[in-house]
C-alpha cells in the first residue's frame, strides 16, 4: 500500500512541493527567475540526518520600507541529508501552521525521532546542523555592503595623501 503526504506552497520567489512517499522525502522546487531550473531532492528517510523549523526574519519575507512583504510563508524547513559520501543541507520556505506541512513534519518526527530538532530553540537547532542563521547572513551582507565601499574610500584617500 502506498502512503503519501503532500504539501505545496507558491510564493513570490519560488514554488515548493514536498512529499513523504513510501519512506522517502521528496522535494521539488522551482525558482521564478529567468535562469532558475527545477530542482528535485529525493532521499530515503534513513538518509535524513536532521531537520527543524525556524521562523523567518523580515528580510526573508521581502519586508522593507516600500513593501509589506510576502506573508504566504513564516518559517524555513531546514534539513540535512546524506548524498553519496557528502552531507548536504537544504532550506525551503514554508507556512508552519499549514495542516499538510504539520502532517509531514509529524511523520518525519515519528519515523526519525533521532533526526528531529523540533524541540530545540531555533538558534541551537541551526548550530547543531552547522547552518548559518538568516540573521547572521543578513548582518554579513550588510557589513560587506557598507564595509567594502568604506575600505575602498580609505585606500583612495591614503593613496592621494601619499602622492
Amino acid at each position: 500500500m502506498r502512503s503519501e503526504l503532500n504539501y505545496s506552497l507558491d510564493h513570490t520567489t519560488s514554488s515548493l512541493h514536498m512529499a513523504v512517499i513510501d519512506g522517502r522525502l521528496v522535494l521539488h522546487t522551482q525558482g521564478k527567475g529567468a535562469l532558475d531550473k527545477p530542482k528535485t531532492i529525493d532521499i530515503p528517510l534513513s538518509g535524513l540526518k536532521q531537520f527543524c523549523l525556524v521562523p523567518t526574519i523580515n528580510a526573508q519575507n521581502l519586508h522593507n520600507f516600500r513593501n509589506e512583504g510576502d506573508h504566504s510563508y513564516d518559517s524555513e524547513f531546514i534539513f540535512s541529508y546524506v548524498d553519496g559520501d557528502r552531507t548536504k543541507s537544504k532550506r525551503v520556505f514554508v507556512a508552519s501552521q499549514d495542516a499538510q506541512l504539520q502532517m509531514i513534519v509529524n511523520e518525519l518526527a515519528r519515523q526519525r525521532p533521532d533526526a528531529s530538532l523540533l524541540g530545540l530553540d531555533p538558534a541551537e537547532a541551526q548550530k547543531q546542523m552547522g547552518v548559518v542563521s538568516a540573521a547572521k547572513t543578513a548582518l554579513v551582507i550588510l557589513a560587506l555592503l557598507i564595509g567594502v565601499p568604506i575600505l575602498l574610500s580609505i585606500i583612495y584617500i591614503i593613496s592621494l595623501a601619499i602622492r
